[in-house]
């Protein structure tokens, strides 16, 4: 129903959903209205459950900041690119309701926050240096020769920024050999000759992806830097951990697909973190994603010199198999594969035809998710009745010619 609030009528709002999810959705609704009814919200008689949303002593709770206007611009980035990677990198929800940042969630996330937008806003004054960096668990370092940090960085921070975007981390570089007390010595700035290092902050699987990232931009520039000495590796470890697959040009350059999408395409459909650095294959997740991984690349390879045959079929959980008519393979494939690859692309599959006997021949859809795996099982079965329903209409053409 309708309400008289502080500047006018008001209508009632109704959030459902977890926690999170309403908190999040109240913060994007309290931005919009801020948007066109400037301090509604964050004005002096704003009210404590909307602005606190709980209590900044519990574990759940909301903390704010209030912002300059060119604070504002900078801490959002364009098309609020910068917000995101505060939020993803922390696991906080962080939303701006106009000059006031939210950051809402655990006590953790809320500090993981603010530390991560204060290191923001002190780049602004020079390179930032993190005390005890070492004992952090939401931190990695990357060493990266002085001749490729503007390689890894690209122009205006693309590289960096398109890096951050993909695995939800937040990077910079700062020196081994500067502290704090050098960044506010007199002049404010302070050149330094430290090795480069290039922190990234985040969850353990984003930060893994991002470091693999660069590890692929430097290898790129200076072959070798990382895996002179890795040979092939198989970790036995239950938990989050890495494999290594070396291969030869010819396997890389059939594994990377144009523009890298069958790499994707594999770690998507096995659930894993794949990434190639120079001719190694690092294959990153908990030990049964890394075994899809492995398994996937290893048939991927073994299509290069004919057809391929799983062996345990029916002991897997991450197939769908669909019977194809002979007379439907061509179609169902496309012109060498095209079909095939648009419908794993849409499904985030990886499909394979394995050869039957009798009047059809099977397609192995493979996936971790059963529901990526029937997305691509309903597009199959669009084509085939596409060529079906085209082969009857050509029957009936011919029976008309006679």
């Amino acid at each position: 129903g309708r309400d008289h609030g502080r500047q006018g009528e008001t209508e009632k709002l109704a959030i459902f959903g977890p926690r999170r999810g309403r908190r999040g959705a109240q913060l994007k609704v309290m931005a919009a209205v801020e948007t066109k009814v400037p301090n509604y919200f964050t004005g002096h008689g704003r009210e404590r459950d909307e602005m606190e949303d709980g209590d900044d002593d519990e574990e759940w709770g909301t903390k704010t900041l209030v912002l300059k206007p060119d604070e504002l611009s900078y801490a959002l980035g364009k098309k609020g690119m910068t917000r995101k990677k505060l939020a993803k990198s922390s696991g906080c929800i962080v939303e701006y309701v106009g000059y006031t940042v939210f950051m809402s969630g655990t006590r953790v996330e809320r500090t993981r926050a603010q530390e991560y937008l204060g290191w923001l806003f002190d780049q602004l004054k020079g390179p930032v240096y993190v005390d005890g960096w070492e004992d952090r668990d939401d931190c990695t370092m990357v060493d990266v020769p002085r001749d490729c940090v503007g390689y890894v960085t690209g122009a205006r921070r693309a590289t960096l920024g398109k890096i951050e975007e993909e695995w939800g981390a937040l990077m910079f570089f700062m020196s081994t050999n500067m502290r704090a007390r050098d960044r506010d010595a007199e002049g404010g700035r302070r050149d330094f000759d430290g090795s480069e290092k290039l922190a990234i902050f985040g969850a353990r699987r984003g930060r893994r992806g991002a470091e693999l990232k660069c590890m692929s931009a430097v290898e790129t520039k200076r072959p070798g830097y990382f895996t002179r000495e890795i040979r092939k590796h198989t970790s036995d470890i239950e938990g989050f951990a890495s494999d290594t697959y070396p291969m030869d040009e010819s396997e890389l350059s059939y594994a990377l697909g144009k523009d890298g999408t069958t790499r994707r395409k594999l770690a998507r459909a096995s659930g894993c973190i794949m990434e190639y650095v120079g001719q190694v294959a690092f294959i990153c997740g908990a030990i049964d994603e890394r075994a899809r991984a492995r398994t996937y690349l290893k048939w991927l390879l073994k299509q290069r010199n004919g057809s391929v045959f799983v062996d345990d079929l029916d002991r897997r959980d991450d197939v769908n198999i669909v019977p194809i008519p002979r007379d439907c393979i061509g179609y169902v494939t496309g012109n060498r594969g095209s079909s095939l690859r648009m419908v794993e692309e849409e499904s985030g599959t990886f499909c394979f035809v394995e050869g039957g006997r009798g009047d059809s021949e099977q397609l192995l859809i493979f996936g971790h998710d059963g529901r990526d795996r029937d997305v691509a099982e309903r597009l199959i079965n669009n084509l085939i009745n596409e060529k079906m329903r085209e082969n009857d209409r050509n029957d009936y053409d011919r029976r008309d010619d006679y």
